[in-house]
């Protein structure tokens, strides 16, 4: 079978899908992964074969720049007609799928382009979830942006969802979607090379902290100024793990604080004590698949959501309105409770189908000729 993920080019949403894409490929069946510009070469590096679907696309710059508009508008967090890159995707993507012809499209909740190309060739579309924050309700209004996307296709609809696969852990579910399968999250974070110092025991709590790709480079990183300035008064060792944005904004630094290039969070928490991050989905679930306790800010997108979940389920918490201060931390390495219900979970995760079995699932599902239920149907006919 010829599967076709459509990864739009942003981390938190190419990332995500890669794990199923992986399975597939190890089920023997043949993978692309279409995304855009240097999303591209992520999916190469993760060992699968890419599609370029808009090569002269440069969506970091292009996101960034989106965000100070909708700053200097005073939008907060409403995105407008934003096809989250579907639109630039969309002509080359139909272009591919016309010549390649796959029997089965994948995409996240973003994705947007993927039913289009779906609905062109009639061909079974399903929806993986990237988190816990993206209802049906998002899907249509990031499907709106793309009318003219599908005016210049001659595609009246998009197709409906033969199945959602929703990756929360059982006991955080916040989807109620009809045929909707579980699949355990399984990070993929890109790859690394382990250096000494990830393993070397220093006698200390280790705490690892992250602000994920884009908030760093949007909004700075004033979030974590207690970790910059102040982790001295902790008896803590603190990973602070920032891309190039995030380190512009770094000087002298406590000693007790490593300052890392951004890496992989999966292998890194296996040795941590605690996590503090900006609440993205990636890092949200892969700190509950390590089953470490986390602070958790959440502002922004659907990191509210995130850090609710999170807060809800007693595996965290999200600071109070000062801000991240050492009774945080003193409280995220010694309550009791948070560290049992951070354990409760991973082990509900461990149990889950993996993204192998749900990939044969999947497989056989699409070979019965299974078609998309009624409410499915119904609810995307009017984009």
């Amino acid at each position: 079978m010829r599967v076709l993920f459509v990864g739009p080019p942003l981390y938190g949403l190419l990332y995500p899908v890669l794990s199923l894409a992986q399975a597939f490929r190890a089920e023997g069946h043949e993978v692309v992964v279409a995304s855009a510009g240097d999303f591209t070469r992520r999916v190469a590096e993760a060992g699968l074969v890419g599609f370029d679907a808009a090569p002269e696309l440069d969506s970091e710059a292009e996101y960034r720049a989106g965000e100070d508009r909708r700053k200097k508008l005073n939008l907060g967090t409403k995105m407008g007609r934003f096809s989250f890159f579907g639109d630039e995707m969309a002509d080359g993507l139909v272009d591919f799928a016309g010549e390649w012809g796959p029997d089965l499209v994948v995409y996240p909740p973003l994705g947007v382009a993927g039913p289009l190309v779906a609905a062109k060739y009639d061909v079974p579309v399903v929806m993986q979830t990237v988190g816990f924050g993206h209802q049906r309700w998002h899907i249509e209004g990031v499907t709106r942006a793309m009318d003219d996307a599908y005016a210049r296709h001659g595609v009246a609809a998009p197709q409906p969802d033969l199945r959602w696969l929703d990756i929360a852990p059982p006991s955080m579910r916040v989807l109620d979607e009809p045929d909707t399968w579980p699949m355990r999250y399984v990070p993929f974070n890109g790859g690394t090379v382990l250096e000494d110092w990830w393993s070397e025991d220093t006698g200390r709590a280790r705490v690892v902290v992250s602000l994920g790709t884009l908030k760093p480079m949007v909004d700075g990183i004033d979030l974590v100024k207690w970790v910059v300035e102040s982790a001295d008064e902790s008896d803590a060792e603190f990973v602070l793990s920032l891309g190039r944005h995030g380190q512009r904004e770094i000087g002298a630094l406590p000693d007790n604080v490593r300052l890392v290039s951004w890496i992989p969070m999966g292998p890194l928490l296996g040795r941590a004590a605690g996590f503090i991050h900006h609440g993205g989905a990636g890092n949200t679930l892969t700190a509950l698949s390590a089953g470490v306790p986390q602070i958790v800010f959440g502002q922004g997108a659907d990191r509210p959501v995130n850090a609710k979940v999170v807060a809800d389920r007693g595996c965290g918490f999200v600071p109070g309105e000062q801000g991240l201060v050492k009774e945080d931390i003193d409280r995220l390495l010694t309550d009791a409770s948070l560290r049992a219900a951070a354990a409760e979970v991973r082990e509900e995760m461990r149990a889950q189908d993996s993204p192998t079995v749900v990939a044969r699932r999947l497989a056989e599902l699409v070979a019965s000729g299974a078609r998309p239920g009624p409410a499915a149907a119904a609810a995307l006919t009017d984009h």
